[in-house]
């Protein structure tokens, strides 16, 4: 099994200029505002336009420790998001 792995590891991927957690969400996000339509569908396109730069004003890795945060994912061997207490 062959894995490819970037020139430079500390480089996120990149697909056309986007991030690839980025351009999951852009995708995602125009693929739900197509099938909504209308006004909702423009207004999810327009929260997008706000959200993309206010991403990128953050670390790499944002998104999926927004999500842990929310309860939506969870890490491996890593404690729940409402634990304040850790001991290895």
């Amino acid at each position: 099994m062959d894995e490819r792995l970037p020139q430079y590891l500390h480089k996120p991927v990149q697909i056309l200029w986007f991030a690839s957690d980025e351009f999951v969400l852009v995708v995602t996000t125009i693929f739900v505002a197509i099938i909504l339509g209308g006004m909702l569908g423009w207004a999810l396109v327009a929260g997008l336009l706000l959200f993309v730069p206010w991403l990128r004003t953050k670390p790499r890795g944002f998104i999926p420790h927004l999500a842990w945060r929310w309860g939506l994912v969870s890490f491996r061997h890593y404690p729940g998001p409402t634990q304040t207490r850790f001991y290895e």
